[in-house]
């Protein structure tokens, strides 16, 4: 079957063992409670784990997968513009119970535009470097190489953004190519910038 909430695509595997196996296992309020905290995250909000913990206290894996499911479907169902009524129809048709599938229509109908906004804000800006550090030191960093630290904002990490720190060794002479393949990036965005400009 063919989902609106899935933009017209299937709803994958994981999402459906998940809505029948965790979502109606939990009770109508916990659920809503623990959607509306997922859409405040998608919106910027800091998750609250204290009460994430709490709402998923009788489910295994600390609840994550329940939140990779929500924010899978509040995600998409914003993206693709879908109703609240047909989001509904669709999710009951996947084997949430109605009840339970009302309470997700609320937090929907209450976030939707904000996610929306939120998506079109952040467009682009998944796995987005935010900063570059030279960390090179002569007991770690191997002879020829430099270490980099490297931090990303919003990288994916099972299906949910989250801010990481990695740390690489480059070459010395590999840091010289990507150092002029940048330089020849940026002046090509340059140029792209001035037409928008003007």
């Amino acid at each position: 079957m063919k989902f609106r909430f899935c933009g017209e695509g299937d709803c994958p595997d994981w999402v459906l063992a998940e809505i029948i196996s965790t979502l109606s296992n939990l009770s109508i309020e916990n659920l809503e409670q623990l959607s509306d905290l997922v859409a405040l995250r998608i919106c910027g909000q800091p998750f609250e784990e204290s009460k994430i913990k709490s709402l998923t206290s009788t489910l295994t894996n600390e609840g994550k997968t329940a939140v990779a499911c929500i924010h899978f479907m509040l995600i998409n169902a914003a993206r693709y513009s879908c109703t609240e009524s047909i989001f509904g129809e669709e999710i009951q048709q996947l084997g949430l119970p109605k009840d339970h599938s009302a309470a997700m229509c609320r937090v929907l109908q209450s976030h939707s535009a904000a996610i929306r906004q939120n998506l079109i804000d952040n467009a682009f800006k998944i796995n987005e470097l935010q900063s570059i550090r030279d960390i090179s030191s002569p007991e770690h960093t191997p002879p020829n190489y430099t270490t980099l630290e490297l931090k990303i904002s919003q990288e994916l990490v099972d299906g949910l953004p989250k801010d990481t720190t990695h740390i690489i060794n480059v070459e010395r002479a590999q840091m010289k190519s990507l150092l002029a393949e940048m330089k020849l990036a940026r002046e090509v965005m340059r140029k792209y910038e001035d037409k928008t400009d003007s």
